[in-house]
């Protein structure tokens, strides 16, 4: 149906190592920058991911191109040369398939950076003993 190839990724870290990373505000954005047919009639969809840091610690910036094959190409490209974007509703396969990709490469590059992650990643944490009878009461 359709892939995922990054094509620029842009990591830039702003403050010292010898700072380490303070409490961070993170939030990304999807922009889709373009959509056309290819030669072999699939459709591309350009796009730029960024991961904004608040305050300004660092910067990651993922470029890629979508590639689609499904039923409504047609529908898609007429939307795109209207409107100049996609309904999240109707293509919602291609910017889950975007995200996925883009936060899991952040994830790697923050890490390469030594920044906090875009996105929480779980931890297990040791089991706390309780007292019987103590603990949460039902009903």
């Amino acid at each position: 149906m359709g892939g995922v190839i990054l094509t620029g990724i842009e990591a830039k870290r702003f403050i010292r190592v010898d700072e380490g990373a303070p409490s961070v505000s993170i939030s990304s954005n999807l922009t889709l920058t373009d959509v056309y047919s290819s030669k072999n009639s699939n459709l591309l969809v350009e796009f730029v991911f960024c991961c904004n840091y608040t305050p300004n610690v660092c910067s990651i910036k993922i470029d890629g191109v979508f590639i689609y094959d499904g039923p409504d190409k047609e529908e898609m490209l007429a939307e795109w040369t209207s409107k100049k974007k996609l309904d999240e509703g109707k293509f919602l396969f291609i910017h889950n398939s975007i995200l996925y990709r883009c936060f899991v490469e952040a994830v790697v590059v923050s890490k390469d950076i030594n920044v906090p992650s875009p996105v929480s990643i779980p931890a297990v944490s040791a089991k706390k003993e309780v007292d019987p009878g103590e603990g949460i009461v039902y009903g």
